[in-house]
């Protein structure tokens, strides 16, 4: 049998939904012919759905090479390479596709992405921006999402130009043709509806802060009804399905359908939950879907007026950077964590065994702005022989990446041997265990941690965050307050570097045991009390609407 008659068996397998089989006979093709291209193409296409993305690279490297104007290989070729972490290299590619055709709208938004992962923020901007005019539909809103994110992480920006923007994007979604009349009875007092609007019904960091408003809810005086625009689901979503009174999917509909839905089903108070992120929708709002709209988990204003409120904690807010266009009102419980009770025992501080001070970052390097570069290494600089231990996933697995981070450094006097990278440990316990190298956790900025932040607490690990304005930047310090470790925050860059000082000199002394229980017995990990906080909020806004209505 020949190679192309194996392929063709391959195909057909795939046509029955075989993958595996599939791949078998694309290899025996190969190892009969290793230059046959059809089989270099679709084997690399099945490798990239089984995420063997260095497999994949290989295969579609090597079909390039056969065909080197192939759009449709390259571009595959780029896609492997970005999942890969391989974020210059994946640069490349897509600036040789736009040189070769300007209009591909898809290759300026994956230009913009390989920027983003490379810290340069304001180029990526650029290219999702191009990407932008270049789009039409419902795929022109995802290239609007990248571009107004690329604002968040940027401390050149100011709060007013990313409120501008958003205003931008709002103004080309659709709008209800006359006001809404909705037919919810205007009782203050009464059982209340509430919806939750989100894409994050699944495993999601998101999903496990805003969990506990379905599990602890008062069920006597709320239901919980979800507009899940969550496309595939898994367990947590069946979890979040069976804690709910009622569960609708809004994937597939437009905002004028889905708030008509929402509508209908007597929604009295609308959550829209991080809308910011991921597939969160905003144009069902801007349809007034229900009496009450509230903007929760967010980091920023929607640029809307449809809102009643934006939920922020206290120490978010106090700082009072922001440029909202909703009104804000305190929660003292936005995010929450459960315990991570899996997660590996509180390691001794790698300085009480001697070893040189060890700074870490597990942020995400997409949020490691020039201001916290400087930062970085203003601490580094005041702690002789120090170094900065970064790891996220395997981000840092491209020299070039490593490179160009580096020079970053050097250009205020770190030399290379003061940055130390880590890879792997994508499992949960092997990711915490980076926390047993690290004394003293630095946070990023403008875009502070959550997640992230939480763990090096649970870990025992102290984390220094710097100054900010705004609720963006202030996520860490409003955690921090709960845990009672507001001597943490900054008040401005030289207090940061002189708390990174200071709890180097503390490290060998760290009791990170208690640091663990502070965290446990903190609000940062009670969901009932968010709940109360959330349904007073709730109840608030509802009896306003009520007065409002009767008046």
């Amino acid at each position: 049998m020949n190679a192309d008659a194996l392929h063709a068996e391959g195909t057909a397998a795939l046509a029955r939904q075989d993958r595996d089989g599939a791949i078998l006979k694309y290899e025996a093709a190969l190892a009969l012919d290793p230059l046959h291209l059809p089989s270099l193409v679709d084997l690399g296409v099945a490798k990239y759905w089984q995420r063997d993305y260095a497999r994949a690279i290989e295969l579609f490297t090597a079909a390039l090479t056969q065909r080197p104007n192939d759009r449709a290989i390259a571009i595959n070729l780029a896609h492997a390479l970005a999942d890969d972490m391989r974020h210059v290299a994946a640069e490349r590619l897509w600036r040789a596709l736009i040189a070769d055709d300007p209009s591909l709208a898809h290759a300026h938004y994956q230009l913009g992405s390989a920027l983003m992962w490379q810290m340069r923020h304001r180029e990526a901007r650029e290219a999702f921006r191009r990407a932008i005019d270049l789009s039409q539909g419902p795929v022109r809103r995802k290239m609007w999402r990248a571009y107004l994110n690329a604002f968040l992480y940027d401390d050149a920006v100011h709060p007013q130009e990313i409120r501008s923007r958003n205003a931008e994007f709002v103004a080309e979604l659709p709008k209800p043709e006359t006001p809404v009349v909705f037919a919810n009875s205007r009782d203050p007092g009464r059982k209340l509806r509430i919806g939750y609007s989100s894409a994050d019904f699944r495993a999601h960091s998101a999903a496990r802060s805003f969990r506990g408003l379905f599990e602890f809810r008062d069920r006597a005086n709320f239901e919980i009804h979800v507009y899940s625009e969550a496309a595939a689901e898994d367990s947590v979503t069946n979890e979040f399905r069976a804690l709910a009174d009622g569960w609708r999917s809004t994937v597939g509909l437009d905002g004028a359908q889905a708030a008509a839905m929402i509508c209908a089903d007597g929604i009295d108070v609308l959550v829209t939950m991080a809308q910011h992120f991921d597939d969160n929708r905003l144009d069902i709002p801007v349809m007034r879907a229900a009496p009450v709209q509230i903007n929760a988990f967010d980091v920023a204003t929607s640029g809307s007026d449809v809102f009643d409120a934006f939920l922020a904690e206290p120490t978010m807010e106090a700082a009072r950077g922001d440029a909202f266009t909703e009104r804000v009102m305190r929660s003292r419980r936005v995010y929450v964590h459960a315990p991570l009770e899996a997660a590996p025992p509180v390691a001794v501080p790698p300085s009480a065994a001697g070893a040189a001070i060890a700074f870490g970052s597990a942020n995400n390097p997409i949020k490691i702005s020039g201001r916290a570069i400087m930062l970085w290494s203003r601490a580094l600089a005041a702690v002789p022989g120090s170094t900065l231990r970064l790891k996220f996933y395997s981000a840092y697995r491209e020299e070039a990446t490593r490179l160009g981070l580096l020079n970053r450094f050097a250009a205020h006097g770190i030399g290379p041997e003061r940055i130390v990278f880590e890879l792997g440990g994508v499992e949960t316990d092997g990711h915490l265990r980076f926390y047993e190298r690290v004394d003293v956790a630095l946070d990023a900025t403008p875009f502070t941690g959550s997640t992230t932040t939480f763990e090096a607490l649970w870990m025992g690990v102290p984390v220094v965050t710097p100054p900010g304005r705004t609720v963006l930047s202030r996520w860490t310090a409003g955690m921090l307050t709960r845990v009672g470790r507001a001597d943490l925050i900054a008040t401005s860059d030289d207090h940061f570097v002189a708390l990174a000082a200071e709890q180097a000199a503390k490290a060998k002394h760290q009791d990170r045991a208690a640091l663990r229980e502070a965290v446990r017995n903190s609000a940062l990990c009670d969901p009932r009390k968010q709940a109360r906080d959330f349904e007073r909020i709730y109840r608030a806004l509802w009896r306003r609407y009520c007065a409002k209505a009767v008046a």
